[in-house]
């Protein structure tokens, strides 16, 4: 191909053994000694990625009409993840984006973020598209996940089983190192002896009786279980252990963990010798609960008592992480420490001696307080909400610190400390974990566009909003072309690399109102003076105040040149070991689109570029990409290229393989000069084979037998 490389391939003859050609032989694959062993699928466009529908609607009416964004990300946005898209949703009109995404991407973290700052993250496959709608809370908390354990393989019936039951069965000795385990369903299971070991229920509708708890014995509900069961804790070595569904009435003497759903009959009594208590899931006492536990008890879930909640003198501190309902009276005469919601149908009383401690935005609402002590706030401020009557009995009760109260009786300025102070302004938005929630977010939007200025990118700027990306804010993708079209060349893919990454701005309706494109010139190993172009889905009469590129007359669609020869712009090749380099090259292209097209229309892809060579009109495309308007469309069909108009194919032989290929990575590393890239990347051949399916990561894994390094280009 390269008539102009005869010296530098002469010298790689002699000088570097590894460039001789040799078999590849992947191991457990196919051999493709060349790129012209493939024959690619009928319709195969070799691409690494492929586009993706998003149709995210809001339902959260608190704000009216006015936009949350929607942000997508390609990780944990909270720990590395990338941002690819954001937009504006609204009740009465959905976020859609069209995105291009990596094959090796199987999910995306979707943010909705309201007026408020208030947000709602959720893990989603990708599979052929998205459409999902964001609610005011979230439904996938149900609970806080702190100290929550994950379940083993020890967390179910299929191993480490002494005994196994599935029928009714009495008379049950259970001692230190048995595991019973329970498959039956709608059964009775009666015990005698429980000195130690384990039970494990993983039937539905169980009958435990008689379940008189001595020495280290543990109850284990797995998840999908669902047991009654008559408990005595005999022992404060004993423990329960709930995934599934438990109900039951019992004195904690020992330790109790809940994952699922439990329902105590009765009162739920933390005895003195009590262990730790730990609610993760929904646990409703019908009666009251009372704590007099020396031991930590945390409730990060759903905790509601039909009757009265007791924190007793003497009691280790309670902690509030979630949601505490009490139908009754609440009486705390020890620490309490509330990160969320209590909501009390009656009388609030903190006893002298004691402190509600109230943790970062925490509320509580109660009909009734009577305070004798102390409520504190700490961190960003906290909400005491009264609904009824106000009681202070003494002068050494306050409130203190970062506390709002907010009561129909104003509470004197002498039990107000620290910053405490009357009022019911602040705002606390609902949850997962609060339901109830409190006052109206101060929304600010300078420039009055509809995007809340926490939201918006440009807050004094109305016509714009949002930053989409292509590939990622992070990171870029890249495009490697052969120039010898229509005659295929020797497939190095390496006769121009050009990395490139994309930034769409879009306004308050998701309109494209501008694009900024970032270029890299990597190598340019080709035998001819290519120029590099790149085609945008927007008319070009819609574009203005270009920099860094030439909006090309004559044309339709707009269409930027960046340079006319490659050669002008580096010097050397960049693609053979040990020669001469030059460095890599960058551009900055940008654009305005007035009337432009939606984020959904313009999409988020590499769009359409394209070299050329030997005049104006002998582009090289990526497979299925239609040419420019000034392409000369005599070259298709011609020598080795089987494009037709007439079926809308295009850039590709008849046996399917491509003049160009684009990889959502960058810096991708390319073959060295006149190395095929089937013998640099040793998959490439079975993903091309395969139509993609196969070896989706052929670019990106470094493991054995996915690369040939020797020939790799490393600068």
């Amino acid at each position: 191909m390269k008539q102009k490389l005869l010296l530098a391939a002469l010298f790689c003859a002699i000088a570097i053994p590894s460039c001789r050609k040799t078999d590849n032989n992947p191991v457990g694959g196919n051999v493709y000694n060349s790129v012209n062993d493939i024959t690619a699928p009928t319709g195969f466009n070799w691409e690494s990625s492929r586009m993706v529908p998003f149709v995210i609607s809001i339902t959260d009416a608190r704000f009216s009409t006015a936009n949350h964004s929607i942000a997508i990300y390609n990780g944990d946005p909270f720990n590395g993840g990338s941002l690819l898209t954001k937009g504006s949703a609204n009740t009465g009109s959905s976020f859609t984006s069209n995105l291009s995404l990596a094959k090796t991407i199987n999910e995306v973290y979707i943010v909705k973020t309201s007026p408020d700052n208030s947000m709602i993250v959720n893990k989603v496959n990708v599979g052929g598209g998205v459409t999902m709608s964001f609610g005011e809370t979230d439904p996938t908390v149900a609970a806080k996940k702190t100290a929550q354990r994950d379940m083993s393989t020890m967390d179910d019936c299929s191993s480490g089983c002494t005994r196994t039951i599935t029928t009714n069965t009495s008379n049950v000795d259970v001692n230190s190192g048995n595991v019973v385990c329970i498959t039956g369903s709608n059964i009775t299971v009666g015990f005698q002896n429980v000195n130690g070991g384990t039970i494990r229920v993983c039937g539905t509708n169980v009958t435990l009786q008689n379940l008189n708890f001595g020495g280290a014995a543990t109850l284990l509900i797995t998840a999908g279980a669902s047991a009654t069961a008559s408990i005595n804790f005999n022992s404060s070595a004993a423990s329960i252990i709930n995934y599934g569904t438990l109900t039951s009435s019992f004195p904690l003497n020992g330790a109790f963990t809940n994952h699922g759903t439990y329902t105590s009959t009765g009162d739920f009594n933390l005895n003195s010798n009590a262990q730790t208590f730990i609610n993760n899931g929904t646990m409703t006492v019908n009666g009251s609960f009372n704590n007099g536990s020396p031991s930590s008890s945390t409730n990060n879930g759903t905790l509601v008592v039909t009757g009265n909640f007791q924190q007793n003198s003497g009691a280790a501190a309670f902690v509030n992480n979630c949601s505490l309902t009490v139908n009754g009276n609440y009486n705390q005469s020890s620490v309490v420490k509330n990160y969320n919601l209590i909501k009390v149908a009656g009388t609030s009383t903190i006893n002298s001696g004691t402190e509600l401690g109230m943790y970062n935005g925490a509320m509580l609402k109660t009909v009734n307080f009577i305070n004798n002590a102390t409520v504190k706030g700490y961190g960003s401020t906290s909400l005491v909400k009264i609904t009824g009557s106000t009681t202070i009995f003494n002068s050494g009760a306050v409130a203190n610190g970062a506390l709002q109260i907010c009561s129909s009786t104003t509470v004197g300025a002498s039990y107000l400390t620290g910053g405490a102070a009357n009022g019911c302004t602040l705002y606390i938005p609902t949850s997962g974990c609060n339901s109830e929630g409190n006052g109206t977010p101060a929304v600010t939007d300078t420039d009055g566009d509809g995007v809340s200025d926490a939201l918006d990118a440009y807050p004094t700027d109305a016509t714009k909003a949002y930053n989409s990306y292509y590939p990622t804010a992070a990171s870029g993708g890249t495009l490697a072309f052969e120039d010898n079209w229509p005659s295929k060349g020797d497939f190095d893919m390496n006769d121009m690399v050009m990395g490139y990454r994309y930034q769409v701005v879009t306004n308050a309706s998701n309109v494209v109102v501008k694009v900024i494109a970032n270029y890299t010139l990597r190598a340019t190993g080709g035998e001819y003076q290519n120029g590099f172009g790149v085609q945008f889905p927007v008319n070009r009469a819609n574009v203005t105040n270009v920099t860094g590129a030439t909006l090309e007359a004559g044309q339709a669609k707009a269409v930027m040149i960046l340079f006319t020869d490659m050669r002008a712009e580096m010097a050397n090749w960049n693609t053979v070991p040990g020669a001469a380099t030059t460095p890599e090259k960058s551009y900055t292209v940008s654009f305005d689109v007035t009337s432009g097209p939606t984020l959904s229309t313009f999409g988020l892809t590499s769009y359409n570029p394209f070299i050329y060579n030997f005049g104006r009109g002998r582009e090289t495309h990526l497979s299925a990409h239609a040419p420019t308007d000034l392409a000369t469309a005599s070259y298709f069909g011609t020598a080795d290229d089987n494009s037709s108009v007439s079926a809308s194919r295009y850039y590709v032989t008849a046996t399917g393989l491509p003049f160009a290929i684009d990889i959502p990575t960058a810096p991708f590393n390319y073959p060295i000069e006149r190395k095929d890239i089937t013998q640099a990347f040793l998959h490439f051949g079975e993903w091309g084979t395969s139509g993609g399916t196969s070896f989706v990561d052929w670019y990106s894994n470094t493991g054995t037998g996915y690369r040939n390094t020797a020939n790799i280009y490393s600068n």
